[in-house]
């Protein structure tokens, strides 16, 4: 089951229009944990890196997406860290530059759509 996700994971990245580069750097799958590390390059020159651990119930356990500009600057980095107990939506929030807001719990397609969107209003 965390194979067939993190293979969906990897088919959806590999097929969006907006994404022109894939690099796996880790993957580990066990029988009840597992995680995926990848960065992406966005036809704009902006980067997406993406890590997801989760259970075998497919539970995100941990993750992130993180996405910055050429220079390598945050732009946005959605996580569940749990160092913003402040935070209403607590341990999900979203970094955006040097603020810190509430966020629902996003997808990897939530993400790439985001992204997209605004990739495209350019």
């Amino acid at each position: 089951m965390i194979s067939d996700y993190f293979d969906f994971l990897k088919k959806v990245a590999n097929k969006n229009p907006d994404v022109v580069k894939f690099r796996l750097i880790k993957e580990f799958i066990g029988v009840n944990k597992g995680f995926i590390r990848f960065a992406l390059e966005m036809r704009d020159g902006t980067e997406l890196h993406i890590f997801e651990y989760v259970d075998s119930g497919l539970h995100k356990i941990d993750y992130s997406y993180h996405w910055q500009n050429k220079e390598k600057k945050l732009i946005k980095r959605w996580d569940n860290a749990t160092h913003h107990k402040e935070i209403e939506t607590f341990p999900h929030h979203l970094h955006k530059g040097e603020d810190i807001m509430s966020s629902a719990e996003p997808t990897f397609v939530d993400i790439l759509k985001k992204i997209g969107d605004r990739i495209n209003k350019k």
